[in-house]
């Protein structure tokens, strides 16, 4: 080192080759096919630990669990709520004995508005470029259509969860009668929609009250006098304009259950032959609680060519079923919300690298990625960003559809790292030094990393709080200017910290 602080050059150029080197190689890879690859589209790696939220399907339906509900003011006049919780991590794995750590996890329960939801020419993907090794599927562009509908299944699963907490009183309604809804046909220059000519009249007023400007339905709870609005509850703008191609006469329906709109969302995926831009579809959809209020723009729907009943594919349908399965572990992570921004982050994140030498890491990774946001290139940066961590590739192209890429890519520039120990553990992902195995030490210095590790572990003299910063400090520190807790155990070497449960 020059000095205590700054890295010898070398160090730094080696560092900034390094990442050069890398980043490059995925901006190579991404150029190479003008497809997605299959990383993209895959969804079950975010559910290695994921819980299932609010118990649905791990205790019986009538069982009703101890919640703590928490209101919270999220801006001016408007509340939210949240459940009360925490998450237990193991600090040893030896014979030293220290106790398990908690860290508090709120989980988002409830809004108090939807997500305005705009369909524009303008939005990311607006042309679905396919997938490596998908063939025969995906033609066209259903992916607005598709993530108005798992919305609502998102919704309905959610109020459906709701019976197993106390004091919620929840509703699902459509807005309008069904038989008040134009069909496509009906409105001048709209977008018309292919459901079936077959499907029955309540499969009908659902597609229906999902197309429908100004929302067409709603799903709520009324808790403590007040109304609160399911996450996952969206409002398309009053111009989007479209409706279902065919007239359905409809004179009494009811809002359907999430299990049954899935069987009308996997019809619909087996008639287009969906297949990629379903999964691209729920993931995006993972995201509105983090962006509830908001408003987003996602692509104008475009049709394919008609498929006769021969060509219905059984490998979309299966896919939803799949999805049905575990579509409550993915409500969990969704309600995580600053876990989801902080899975992104971590794409960034390079454990081998030290605080002092970040820069010289993140450099090179803006070099590459500014020009592709300034030159609206997403499907390239959605490419590299898979190849640099594939178990997050479905996150970032969902982060791209609903606009919150480039602004995360931004706060990391200036520094804005998010970081959430739960999210990583329920992922498999690695988010900060403070969860990595600890080092050996010779009894007279101590890594300062591990120093750190310790400090938090023990909780010694007020060191409760998770580092902002995901980088490992660098540098020793003797042994004996340490605090007495690290002095303690430094020599145990089975101090970790790894994530049991959340409750």
């Amino acid at each position: 080192m020059d000095d205590a602080v700054r890295p010898s050059k070398e160090e730094f150029d080696r560092i900034l080759s390094e990442s050069y080197d890398e980043w490059s190689s995925h901006l190579t890879n991404a150029h190479e096919s003008p497809r997605l690859p299959p990383s993209s589209i895959e969804l079950k790696s975010l559910l290695e630990r994921t819980p299932s939220y609010l118990g649905y399907g791990s205790v019986p339906k009538d069982t009703q669990l101890p919640f703590t509900f928490v209101e919270r003011e999220l801006s001016r006049g408007q509340f939210g709520l949240l459940i009360s919780g925490q998450s237990t991590w193991t600090t040893s794995n030896g014979q030293c004995c220290l106790e398990p750590k908690t860290i508090p996890l709120d989980i988002l329960m409830a809004v108090p508005t939807p997500l305005a939801v705009e369909i524009s020419n303008s939005a990311p993907m607006q042309e679905w470029p396919g997938v490596d090794g998908i063939s025969n599927h995906d033609e066209g562009n259903y992916i607005s259509i598709l993530f108005l509908a798992w919305a609502y299944i998102l919704s309905a699963r959610w109020a459906e969860s709701l019976k197993h907490a106390p004091g919620h009183q929840c509703s699902i309604n459509f807005k309008r009668k069904a038989s008040q809804l134009p069909t496509g046909s009906r409105q001048h220059d709209a977008i018309e929609i292919d459901v079936g000519h077959d499907v029955e009249a309540a499969e009908a007023a659902w597609w229906r009250s999902i197309l429908w400007s100004g929302g067409g339905w709603e799903i709520t709870t009324d808790y403590n006098k007040r109304t609160y609005c399911s996450p996952w509850s969206v409002m398309l703008s009053d111009n989007a304009n479209m409706g279902i191609a065919e007239d359905h006469l409809i004179s009494k329906e009811e809002p359907p259950s999430s299990d049954v709109a899935l069987e009308y969302l996997a019809r619909f995926c087996s008639r287009h032959r969906l297949y990629g831009q379903c999964s691209v579809a729920l993931v995006a959809a993972l995201y509105i609680p983090l962006i509830s209020g908001d408003s987003i723009s996602l692509p104008v729907p475009e049709s394919a060519l008609q498929h006769g009943p021969s060509s219905l594919s059984q490998k979309s349908s299966n896919l939803v079923k799949e999805y049905s399965k575990s579509l409550s572990r993915y409500m969990m992570l969704s309600c995580n919300a600053w876990g989801m921004r902080s899975l992104i982050s971590s794409t960034f994140f390079n454990p081998k690298v030290e605080c002092n030498l970040a820069s010289a890491w993140l450099n090179p990774i803006f070099a590459v990625t500014t020009p592709l946001i300034q030159g609206e290139k997403p499907l390239t940066l959605a490419k590299v960003l898979a190849y640099r961590q594939p178990r997050l590739a479905s996150l970032w192209l969902g982060a791209i559809i609903v606009g919150l890429a480039n602004s995360t890519i931004r706060n990391i520039r200036i520094g804005l790292t998010a970081t959430e120990l739960n999210a990583a553990a329920w992922t498999g992902t690695l988010q900060s030094f403070i969860t990595m195995e600890p080092g050996c030490n010779d009894g007279q210095m101590i890594r300062r990393e591990d120093e750190c590790r310790l400090l938090f572990i023990t909780a010694c003299d007020g060191y409760t709080r998770i580092p902002i910063q995901p980088w490992k400090p660098f540098g020793e520190t003797r042994l004996l200017d340490t605090e007495l807790a690290v002095q303690q155990h430094a020599a145990c070497r089975c101090h970790c910290l790894k994530y049991e449960a959340w409750h």
